[in-house]
């Protein structure tokens, strides 16, 4: 791959000339910056809230909440140490991230279980005592700064099939390793930032839609091949035919449901959400977050969550309209894409309007590798609105 055979040339508008600029204090999106603090804040609360005493514990569960602020802090700290970097430096850092990446990513498969146990039918985990990494998390991180290089130094030729084909060769290593665990949730987030680059860098939008068919077309026939794994096999049954589904495979779907009916307009409030503390939805405080704040805050606190996250999109994708750096309309456009994938599947699955699959709520759910990841693209972001001119 030609990016890889040497450094990464600078966009080719001025940027070049401010290019030592490397480190600048002033000039945040505070609006953007304001939501996330108060994303995680609320998210902190969340985590607590779903994983507090319940009536057959002796004592509350304080660990997963207090984890989550140690990583809602290094995860902001990070953010703003990046911010402070100009991107158009980072670019010269793409390379040997995106390497890192791949040698993670493929040496997990072959560490043992001791080290990389299996969590959910995927092999995603390092573990290191008492931290535990999901290393697809920071492909996002990786492909965002590799691709975004790429396509950059190719903006003459974005509208060409060949340059859209080759940006494959970026994408697809990720991709096929992260399925490979199998994390499809993350597999698919990683498709959203290849077509939020490319978009926002002016592909046609023909030759994103072959190729989206294409993959489409494969992951249909890898479903009748019955390639998928039974649990992938299962949560798309119980979307797509639930009256061919098992009690089991609905179960999810149906106990999230009656979770966010019962908050009704104002919610059952904070920690008295009565599917929360019966524990009947799974993986409440991760991937089905959403429905712990409908239940205990109801419509409004549901529409406020989703109006949060429609502000901060809309700050992301304006900030590319905002610079005249190529590199860095890239940055934020597959940034939004990544967001918008995130927000609208995780919301949607919980409500029974996109299929169940394992993806995290941006700067909420609990986890810290993928509020780490999500820091360090928003940082990226930053970057770009403070170094914008």
């Amino acid at each position: 791959m030609a990016a890889f055979s040497d450094s990464p040339a600078l966009p080719l508008d001025n940027a070049a000339s401010d290019s030592g600029a490397r480190f600048r204090v002033a000039g945040f999106d505070w609006i953007s910056l304001g939501l996330i603090v108060f994303l995680a804040i609320w998210g902190v609360l969340t985590v607590y809230s779903a994983t507090q005493i319940r009536p057959d514990e002796a004592a509350p569960r304080l660990s997963e909440a207090t984890k989550q602020i140690v990583f809602v802090v290094v995860g902001i700290s990070a953010m703003i140490g990046i911010s402070l970097a100009n991107f158009r430096w980072l670019m010269h850092l793409q390379t040997p991230l995106y390497l890192l990446n791949m040698a993670a990513l493929l040496g997990i498969l072959f560490l043992p279980t001791s080290l990389a146990p299996t969590i959910n039918g995927a092999k995603s985990w390092i573990v290191l005592g008492p931290v535990s990494l999901q290393i697809a998390e920071f492909s996002k991180f990786a492909l965002l700064l590799c691709l975004s290089a790429f396509i950059t130094r190719r903006q003459r030729e974005i509208t060409n099939f060949k340059t859209v084909a080759l940006s494959l060769l970026y994408l697809l290593p990720p991709l096929l390793l992260i399925l490979k665990q199998p994390d499809f949730g993350t597999s698919m987030a990683t498709l959203s930032i290849w077509f939020g680059v490319l978009f926002f860098g002016g592909a046609r939008l023909r030759h994103l839609g072959l190729i989206l068919g294409l993959g489409l077309a494969l992951f249909t026939g890898a479903y009748y091949a019955n390639i998928l794994k039974p649990h992938q096999v299962g949560r798309l049954v119980s979307f797509f035919q639930p009256e061919m589904a098992s009690s089991a495979e609905r179960y999810q779907l149906e106990q999230s449901l009656v979770a966010i009916g019962g908050g009704q307009v104002t919610g059952q409030g904070f920690g008295n959400g009565m599917q929360n503390r019966a524990r009947y939805v799974p993986e409440n405080d991760t991937d089905f977050i959403f429905t712990v704040v409908a239940e205990e805050w109801g419509f409004v606190g549901g529409a406020l969550l989703i109006g949060c996250f429609g502000i901060l999109l809309f700050r992301t994708a304006t900030a590319a309209l905002s610079t005249d750096n190529y590199f860095g309309i890239l940055i934020c456009g597959g940034f939004t894409a990544l967001l918008l994938f995130h927000c609208v599947v995780n919301i949607g699955m919980t409500m029974k309007v996109m299929p169940i699959t394992g993806v995290p709520l941006p700067f909420f759910s609990k986890g810290g590798s993928s509020f780490l990841a999500f820091s360090l693209c928003a940082g990226l972001l930053q970057s770009v609105h403070r170094h914008r001119r």
